[in-house]
C-alpha cells in the first residue's frame, strides 16, 4: 500500500507565462472554501497507516494566508510517520515570510522547495516571476535562520535568447545559495500557456543539450550528485517523495487537478475549480495494461542515475530483463546509451540526453 501523498494547492498571486500546472489566481473566498473541501477529500482517502512522505505543491502553496496554511499543514501532519518522514512544501520568494516559515516548522515541514528559476532580472520578468534573485537569496537565508536545513531551489534553462554565458552565471548564483538540493528544468512550451499562444518556441535540442552539459558538469564539480535527470543533491538529500514517482511506486493524491497512482490505476482529479468546490472531485482514471505498466517502469526508472535492478524488474514482471530485451540491450550498449553492471541497468550520460531514443527502443 502507498506510503506517500501529494497535495495540490492551485492558488497563485500571479500566473507565469510558461506554467501548465493546474492553477488559479488567488481569491480569498475561493481559498477558504478550497481548504475546507481539500480536508473533506483527505478524510475520504481512508489513509490507514503513517506516511513516509508528504509533498505540498502547486500552484503556489505559500500564497495561502497564514491561518489557512496552518490549517492545511496541521491536517497533513497527522498522517506522518513521526519517526521517519519527509514533509515538503513549495514556496515562491515573494510570499514567503518568517511567520509562514515558522508555521511550516511548527507543523513538521522539514523540506522546503523555493522557486528561484533564474538569477537574471530580464528572464525573471520575461517569465512573469514577481521576485529578484536578491529577494530569493534573502528568503533562502531566512529559511535557514528559521531552522530549515533541507532546502531545494529550481532553475529553468533553455529560455528564449538565453546564452551559455547566461546559464553559467545562473549556475554560479545557485551554488552561492549553499543549499543541499538543486533542480533544473529545460523550458517546455505547452499548449494552453500564454507563451504557447504568443508563439514562443523551445530551444534547439543541441543548444539545450549544451546548456544541460554545462549545468551537469558544474554541479558535479561542486559536490552535487545527479540522481535523476533534472535533480542534483548532496549525499543524503535526495527527494524521498520524488523517488516514489521515479521508482514507479504508488501514492495518494488530493487537490484540484492532483494526480495519484493506486491499485494499478492512475487518476487525475477534476481541474474545474467550481466542480471541486461543490465536492465533485472526480476527473480521469486509467487502469494500466501490462504493456502500460512495463513502459511506465522504464519511463520512470531510467530517469534515475542508478537505473533499475534486474531483481526489481523480475519481481515486477515475473521474467528476466536480459531475456526479454536481449536484442535491444545489445544495440543500446553498443551505441553507448545504456550500461549493465552490478546487476543494474542504467543510462549513460549520453543515454540520459537521448532518453527518448532509449525508451522508443524498449517500447517496441
Amino acid at each position: 500500500m502507498a506510503d506517500s501523498l501529494y497535495v495540490h494547492i492551485p492558488f497563485c498571486a500571479h500566473i507565469c507565462g510558461y506554467c501548465d500546472f493546474t492553477k488559479v489566481l488567488y481569491q480569498e473566498e475561493w481559498a477558504f472554501s478550497y481548504v475546507d473541501k481539500l480536508i473533506e477529500q483527505l478524510d475520504g482517502l481512508d489513509i490507514d497507516k503513517p506516511l513516509k512522505t508528504v509533498y505540498v505543491g502547486g500552484g503556489t502553496p505559500s500564497s495561502l494566508p497564514s491561518d489557512l496554511l496552518k490549517k492545511v499543514l496541521s491536517k497533513l501532519s497527522t498522517y506522518l510517520n513521526k519517526s521517519d518522514y519527509e514533509f515538503t512544501i513549495e514556496a515562491n520568494p515573494e510570499n514567503l515570510n518568517e511567520e509562514k516559515l515558522l508555521i511550516m516548522r511548527e507543523c513538521g515541514v522539514n523540506r522546503l522547495s523555493i522557486g528561484v528559476e533564474s538569477s537574471h532580472l530580464k528572464f525573471l520578468k520575461l517569465m512573469g516571476r514577481a521576485h529578484t534573485f536578491e529577494e530569493a537569496k534573502e528568503k533562502v537565508e531566512l529559511a535557514k535562520k528559521c531552522g530549515f536545513t533541507n532546502i531545494t531551489v529550481d532553475l529553468i534553462y533553455g529560455l528564449p535568447t538565453e546564452t551559455l554565458e547566461d546559464v553559467k552565471q545562473d549556475v554560479v548564483a545557485l551554488l552561492s545559495l549553499d543549499v543541499p538540493h538543486l533542480s533544473t528544468y529545460c523550458l517546455s512550451v505547452n499548449p494552453g500557456t500564454s507563451w504557447h499562444n504568443k508563439g514562443y518556441k523551445e530551444m534547439d535540442d543541441e543548444d539545450a543539450a549544451n546548456q544541460y552539459d554545462l549545468i551537469l558538469n558544474e554541479f558535479r564539480k561542486a559536490g552535487y550528485q545527479r540522481y535523476e535527470v533534472s535533480n542534483f543533491a548532496k549525499p543524503g538529500y535526495e527527494s524521498r517523495h520524488n523517488l516514489t514517482y521515479w521508482h514507479d511506486e504508488e501514492y495518494y493524491a488530493a487537490g484540484l487537478g492532483a494526480s495519484g497512482y493506486l491499485n494499478g490505476e492512475r487518476f487525475t482529479f477534476t481541474k474545474n475549480l467550481l466542480s471541486y468546490l461543490k465536492g465533485d472531485f472526480e476527473g480521469e482514471r486509467e487502469v494500466l495494461t501490462a504493456k502500460d505498466l512495463k513502459e511506465e517502469f522504464f519511463l520512470t526508472n531510467l530517469r534515475l542515475e542508478e537505473g533499475f535492478s534486474l531483481e526489481n524488474y523480475e519481481k515486477r514482471f515475473g521474467s528476466s530483463f536480459l531475456e526479454d530485451y536481449k536484442e535491444q540491450l545489445e544495440t543500446l550498449k553498443s551505441d553507448g546509451l545504456l550500461v549493465f553492471e552490478d546487476n543494474l541497468v542504467r543510462c549513460t550520460d549520453k543515454g540520459i540526453l537521448l532518453l527518448d531514443r532509449v525508451l522508443i527502443s524498449l517500447f517496441k
